[in-house]
This record gives C-alpha cells, sequence and structure tokens, in this order.
C-alpha cells in the first residue's frame, strides 16, 4: 500500500469512526423503553419528548380533590338552624346520629328543611352492593350530602313521590361550574315554586338575605358572625364547607330566570363541614420530590383555610403563616405583584381555570418546568399551557385527556413522583449513552490519527503508512461492540440519589458539568491505549493483520470496560455491574463475538483480522481494563477524600 493508500483508508476509517451510527436510534429506544416503564407504573405518556421535559421538572401545581385527597368524602359536622352538629357513622353506610356540639338533645325538626334541600340539590345516590356495603354513584360532593340526608331518613326519592299531602318536583337544575361555585335547583312543591341554591360559602355570603332560626325568618346580620365563625372552625379543621339556601319564586322565574336571576336574596339554611381524606402515600411523594428540588403547589376551589390546613398535613407548608393567595386576590394583582410572590407561594385557594393558566405562566416566566394537573373540560387551556400537561385517567374528561402530555391511569399523585423519577433516570441513561458513545469516537479517531502522523517510519512489519484500524474494523465497533452495550444502557435502573439532584436545566448543553472534560480526557487515553497497542505489536515482529486485531480487540474490550464506567456520573465502583442483565448480555455477546471475528477465516479476509494467541486475548482483556478502574480508582479516592474533608469542617 502506497502513501495515498494508506492516508485514503486511514480517511475512509476516521469517516466511519466520527459517526455516532447508533446514536439515532438508541435515543428513540431509551425514550420509547421509559414511555414504557411509566405505562407499566400507570403513566402515559402520549409523547416521547415529554419523557424527557418530565426529568426536569421544577413545579408541580396540582389539584387537591381526588389528587392529593381520597375523593372519598364524607360531611361530618353542618350548621343548622343556629347549632352545630357531630355526625356519627364511617363511609357511605347510612347509619349515624346527629350530636349537638353543646350536648344537648337534638330536635330533628331543626335541621329537616336543610336535609331536604341538601338531598333535592343533588344527582348523586348509594346502593348497597351483595354484601350490604354501600357503593356511591355520582359527585363525592354530592355523594356525601345523600349520606348525610339518609341517616336521618331524609331521602331523594322519597321526598319525591306522591304522597297526596306533599308532592314535590323537579322543574329544571343549573349545574355547578367553576366559575359560578354554585349549583341550583327549582322545584314545584305544594304547587309554590323554589330555587335551592347551594355552593362555597364566601360566594353564597354577599347573596344571601335571611336564615331560617326555629322555622322563623330573620335578617343574615343577625346571625352572620356565628355562620362566620363556624365555618372559620370547620375549614381549620380541614373539612370542605358547603352552603345550603333555598328561596321562594315566582312561576315565571321558575321557568325561564337565568342562574343570576335565581342565585340572589337567598335563604340560608345551614352550612356542611365535609371531610376529604389525604391520601396516605402522598406525603411521602410531596417529600422525596421536595428533595429532588421539585416543588409542590396545591391549587384548589376550596377555602383558603380548608386548603392550608391539607397543605400543611401533606408537607407542602409547614408553618401557618405560609402565604395562601386566593382567587380575588389574583384578580387584584397585576403580573408584577404576582411575579413577585409566585416562586414563593405553595397553596392557590378559590381559583378558576383561568387562574391556573396565569399562575403557570408566571412560573414560567421565571424559567421554571411546569406540570399541571387537572380533570374538568374548564382546564384544558391550561394543562396545554404547561410544559407538562397531567390529566386524570379516571375521572377526568376526554377534552382533558387530549390536552395533556402525561394520563395518570390510576389518578394518583404518586405517580406524578413515579414519573418524574422515570423521565430523570431516563435522561440519565440518554446521558450515559452519550457518554459512552462520545468516548469511544473520541478513542476511535483519535488512534487513527495517531497512526497518521506519528508513524513516519518502518516498524518491524510496517514499511508503510497503514490505518491503526481497518475500516470494516471500525464499522464493527461502531455497529456490535459499541452500540449493542449502548442499547443495553437504556435498561439502567435509577441511580440511588436521582431524586436527590436538582432537576435538569433544559438550557444547558448536554456536554456541560465537565462532561467535555471527561469524553475528550478518557477517549483520549483508551484512543492512545489502541495506538500504543498498534505500534508494540508491530515492533515485536506481529504481522500488520495481526497488529490491527490487537488494536481493534484492544478498543473493543477498552470500550466494554468503560460503559460500566458510563452507567455512574460518578465512578463504576458506585454501581452493582451485574444489576443490568441486559448489559451483561450485551457485553458478553460483543465481546465473544468480536473474538470469533478474529478467529474465522471469511472475517480474516473481509475485514483484516488474525488469530491471536489465547495469551495475547487474555492480555488484552486484562490491558484495556487499566484506564478505567485506574480513573475511576482515582476519582473514587477523591470522592470520598473531599466527602471526608467536608464532613470535617461541618463537625468543628
Amino acid at each position: 500500500m502506497d502513501i495515498f493508500g494508506g492516508i485514503s483508508a486511514t480517511a475512509i476509517a476516521i469517516a466511519v469512526a466520527s459517526i455516532p451510527d447508533a446514536m439515532p436510534v438508541v435515543l428513540s429506544i431509551v425514550l420509547t423503553i421509559g414511555a414504557k416503564m411509566m405505562a407499566s407504573q400507570k403513566g402515559l405518556v402520549k409523547s416521547l419528548s415529554s419523557v424527557e421535559t418530565l426529568g426536569s421538572i421544577t413545579y408541580i401545581a396540582s389539584d387537591k380533590t381526588g389528587t392529593l385527597t381520597k375523593n372519598e368524602m364524607a360531611a361530618t359536622r353542618f350548621l343548622a338552624n343556629g347549632q352545630v352538629y357531630n355526625v356519627e357513622g364511617n363511609g357511605y353506610t347510612p347509619i349515624g346520629d346527629f350530636i349537638r356540639d353543646d350536648g344537648t338533645p337534638s330536635d330533628p325538626k331543626d335541621y329537616q328543611r336543610f336535609l331536604e334541600v341538601a338531598v333535592l340539590n343533588n344527582e348523586a345516590e348509594i346502593k348497597p352492593d351483595t354484601k350490604q356495603n354501600w357503593r356511591p354513584f355520582g359527585n363525592p360532593t354530592d355523594v356525601s350530602l345523600v349520606v348525610l340526608g339518609a341517616k336521618d331518613n331524609v331521602k331523594r326519592d322519597v321526598l319525591l313521590e306522591d304522597k297526596g299531602d306533599r308532592d314535590i318536583d323537579i322543574v329544571r337544575i343549573l349545574p355547578f361550574d367553576s366559575t359560578r361555585k354554585m349549583m341550583t335547583v327549582v322545584i314545584k312543591e305544594n304547587g309554590r315554586y323554589y330555587s335551592l341554591t347551594k355552593g362555597a360559602p364566601d360566594v353564597i355570603k354577599p347573596l344571601t338575605k335571611s336564615t331560617m332560626i326555629d322555622g322563623q325568618p330573620v335578617p343574615i346580620a343577625s346571625v352572620a358572625a356565628n355562620i362566620e365563625k363556624t365555618m372559620l372552625a370547620f375549614a381549620k379543621d380541614a373539612l370542605r364547607t358547603i352552603s345550603i339556601t333555598q328561596r321562594e319564586i315566582s312561576k315565571e322565574d321558575a321557568l325561564n330566570a337565568s342562574s343570576a336571576e335565581l342565585e340572589r336574596e337567598l335563604t340560608f339554611l345551614g352550612l356542611v363541614g365535609i371531610i376529604d381524606p389525604p391520601r396516605e402515600e402522598v406525603k411521602a411523594s410531596v417529600r422525596k420530590l421536595t428533595q429532588a428540588s421539585v416543588n409542590v403547589v396545591m391549587i384548589t376551589g376550596d377555602h383558603a383555610m380548608t386548603a392550608k390546613a391539607i397543605a400543611k398535613q401533606l408537607g407542602i407548608i409547614e408553618s401557618d403563616d405560609a402565604r395562601v393567595i386566593t382567587g380575588r386576590d389574583l384578580e387584584d394583582m397585576d403580573d408584577q405583584q404576582l411575579a413577585d410572590v409566585v416562586l414563593d407561594t405553595r397553596v392557590y385557594a378559590r381559583v378558576t381555570p383561568e387562574h391556573k393558566q396565569r399562575i403557570i405562566k408566571q412560573l414560567q416566566a421565571h424559567e421554571q418546568v411546569v406540570g399541571m394537573t387537572g380533570d374538568g373540560i374548564n382546564d384544558a387551556p391550561a394543562l396545554k399551557a404547561a410544559d407538562i400537561g397531567i390529566a386524570m385517567g379516571i375521572n377526568g374528561t376526554e377534552v382533558t385527556k387530549d390536552a395533556a402530555d402525561l394520563i395518570l391511569l390510576d389518578d394518583k399523585f404518586t405517580t406524578i413522583e413515579k414519573s418524574v423519577e422515570s423521565g430523570r433516570t431516563i435522561f440519565a441513561n440518554i446521558l450515559n449513552f452519550m457518554r459512552h458513545e462520545l468516548t469511544t469516537n473520541v478513542a476511535e479517531v483519535l488512534s487513527l490519527l495517531l497512526g497518521v502522523f506519528l508513524i513516519t517510519s518502518s516498524i518491524g512489519n510496517i514499511t508503510e503508512v497503514t490505518p491503526t484500524l481497518t475500516a470494516l474494523m471500525v464499522l464493527w465497533v461502531n455497529m456490535i461492540s459499541d452500540s449493542l452495550p449502548s442499547f443495553a444502557l437504556g435498561y439502567d435502573e435509577a441511580e440511588s440519589d436521582v431524586m436527590q439532584q436538582r432537576p435538569r436545566d433544559t438550557k444547558q448543553s448536554i456536554l456541560a458539568n465537565g462532561m467535555l472534560r471527561r469524553v475528550l480526557f478518557r477517549g483520549g487515553v483508551m484512543g492512545a491505549m489502541v495506538f500504543l497497542a498498534f505500534i508494540w505489536a508491530a515492533s515485536q515482529g506481529y504481522t500488520v493483520a495481526q497488529s490491527q486485531t490487537i488494536a481493534f480487540l484492544t478498543l473493543v474490550f477498552g470500550q466494554l470496560w468503560h460503559v460500566y464506567d458510563a452507567r455512574s456520573v460518578n465512578t463504576l465502583f458506585d454501581r452493582n455491574p451485574f444489576s443490568n442483565s441486559r448489559l451483561t448480555l450485551a457485553v458478553g455477546f460483543a465481546a465473544t463475538s468480536s473474538i470469533l471475528v478474529t478467529l474465522m477465516p471469511f472475517f480474516n479476509n473481509v475485514m483484516g483480522t488474525a488469530p491471536l494467541t489465547m495469551t495475547m486475548y487474555v492480555l488484552i482483556i486484562l490491558i484495556s481494563a487499566v484506564p478505567t478502574f485506574v480513573i475511576s480508582g482515582i476519582k473514587k479516592f477523591m470522592g470520598r477524600n473531599r466527602t471526608e474533608s467536608v464532613a470535617v469542617t461541618q463537625a468543628n
């Protein structure tokens, strides 16, 4: 081979070596593996890009009801006729007494009308199953009111039966919506018409004109302080509060009046306190996300005091003095005022879907990556605005699911935490793959370039410019001994500290944080080792084919040792080398097949390889491990010393 031919062959080999053939394929495979992993954990991602984004989340804005709480509501206290009652009983079983707060005997007539309105303004029901356990059907808040009424034998279907002396019919229903925060049912009772309204107490309060005390209407002002005191007491105990009201109206209004016309000059009948227990597992998930520098924000339509009490139970806030911003506060704030507090606010109460969008935009203006949960149709715009829209798979609407990037198949907050961990793991695996792929490419190119620039005279049997590796050897390395272990890296489990790290900066290069230095250094060492193996073999009188084979196997096994080091940002000693069975199989196959192509005549002719002695194979395998183990060992030692030094400093 003349000089021109030698340089041309080397150029071709360099071209092959410099192209990371497997990179696009492996990236797609790793993301697909991640999506499959999340699906097994009840998190369904709709696009592969969302898998990566999940690992970058810095804020998760979550609904309270059904996500942070069980959505298994039960009325435990109520105010009627000026008296507070405690409700006994468990679950959905319609058995339980009402006990006055002051211990005096209760009189059913004091709360009869209150319970009737509560069950008539309602579309839920409870039914016994075959085991006499009661099952709920309908909105959980409505279910809690149905159970409350049934405990005193006040039932909707019974009230609507034609009993002669009392005839009640439903005229029309104005459903609850997140803007009004009320629901109204119009009834006809013995020829008279009533609008029955229930909703958020602070919304209904200014619409209320009177209340009923001992069956007689009195001005609301005379009992307003007691109602407010009771509402705050319920809210501090983490109870959701619902006001129950009625108003007598004309037939014309009953048939044609708008919600605004019906929902005014109301008569207050009572206040219900409903418990929605937090999910037991959520507190641990919130703590884990907080340790991972992911901020959890509660966004709810509940009263501010209720929201604060639940948030404190879940560990979202720690102090009673923590800031809570209400929907009314948001409307009074301009963008700059909200921008000043949005990063430090963890609880938003009485908000609408439109408020959610504004919160998201302000967080994004601070370059935060935001995940937002939602289940209703009105939540769809907020989910689209978020970096990761998260929909409920069980209770979410189809519109919300269409707008989401991640669907929680079990509606659990813990699934979000698992998805964030999976997203971080997947991106870490991508970085590990990139670290390994780029390091080996640097080694390949460097070993070839050194051959061009440093071999200027004959060495042993090499009398002219000869590439360190043939183009087909490089192609084999890229397609077999490099790619297969790289694929297997996508199946690595999370490192133990993945949720103690900060979220990835989406604007930061993948070569940041010392990765470029690590790739160049370790790739340089590996490339120099391959070149030196080639020079040594030539100087010892090995043939060109044998010298290239020694260089080829030195590169192959150097890569296979390095892939274990690439699994961790720290050192290979931090991970169990056998924890990824697919990687073990891939390395075993790559090692065996690479040795076989040096022994089989067909590959000897095609690739330019040559058989070696058993001793030489063993030496190559052992010597190629030295750089990886030495570099990792030094880093491990330096890391331990640094940790001990910090510990001593802190102790002093």
